[in-house]
């Protein structure tokens, strides 16, 4: 009897994974409602390029194009980069539960909430997912990213690629890495199966957690180098 019990709560849980009070009805697997709804939003004021919060209002002020730092001292290829939700709470939960558990099954909803959370968005050609090494799918058995890019493309009535961009080495995973260290480890990581298809097209690229941006801008350069003329990068959340 102890033994099912304890397949029962892998299978079926019964108990919030963030803050382990009774699941009870929630829709959503492995959280209950009330840590769901506590995922805290990305709030501005942000810098237009990276997304990366300012500490204050007033650089924003007087001119609403105003770039962090970083980002006027090394322009991203990407032309915007907007992450949904902070890195931490019971939404660092979830996607730590998604990815490395994993729990699969959380990929609908998490990808639901970034795309509700979204907003309006630009006129857009294709959305594409980060892709994963086939060595690390193959261990994993699925791509957060692609599942997450599903969710966004089916909201907005997108075609969704996920066969085009594909990465050529097996990268070191970034949260282990400095900022230094992860610019290293991802270049030249991707390539693109065919080219040409990205041609004039403006593209979404979709991951789960925006760091340093080293993964999304590697990807952007790719792409916008095939021609693409707009990258916008698009995470469930950033750390901060």
């Amino acid at each position: 009897m102890h033994v099912l019990r304890r397949i029962l709560d892998i299978l079926m849980p019964t108990a919030c994974s963030y803050c382990s009070s009774s699941v009870g009805d929630s829709a959503v697997p492995f959280f209950c409602s009330a840590c769901w709804n506590d995922f805290a939003v990305m709030s501005g004021p942000l810098c237009p390029s990276c997304g990366r919060q300012f500490e204050s209002s007033e650089a924003l002020r007087h001119s609403p194009d105003h770039c962090c730092l970083d980002c006027r001292k090394q322009t991203p290829f990407f032309d915007q980069a907007v992450s949904i939700g902070y890195f931490e709470g019971p939404l660092r939960e979830a996607i730590h539960q998604f990815k490395y558990r994993p729990c699969r099954s959380l990929g609908v909803p998490l990808g639901r909430w970034m795309a509700e959370n979204l907003g309006a968005v630009r006129a857009l050609d294709l959305v594409i997912p980060v892709p994963l090494h086939s060595s690390r799918l193959r261990q994993r058995g699925f791509n957060q990213a692609l599942l997450l890019a599903n969710q966004v493309a089916d909201s907005f009535s997108l075609p969704l690629c996920y066969d085009n961009l594909v990465r050529l080495k097996r990268t070191k995973p970034q949260v282990e890495l400095s900022p230094e260290e992860r610019l290293q480890n991802v270049k030249n990581a991707f390539s693109l199966l065919v080219p040409d298809r990205m041609i004039g097209k403006s593209v979404l690229i979709v991951d789960d957690v925006y760091t340093t941006g080293a993964t999304m801008n590697e990807c952007s350069r790719i792409l916008k180098e095939a021609g693409a003329v707009r990258v916008s990068a698009l995470t469930i959340a950033r750390a901060v």
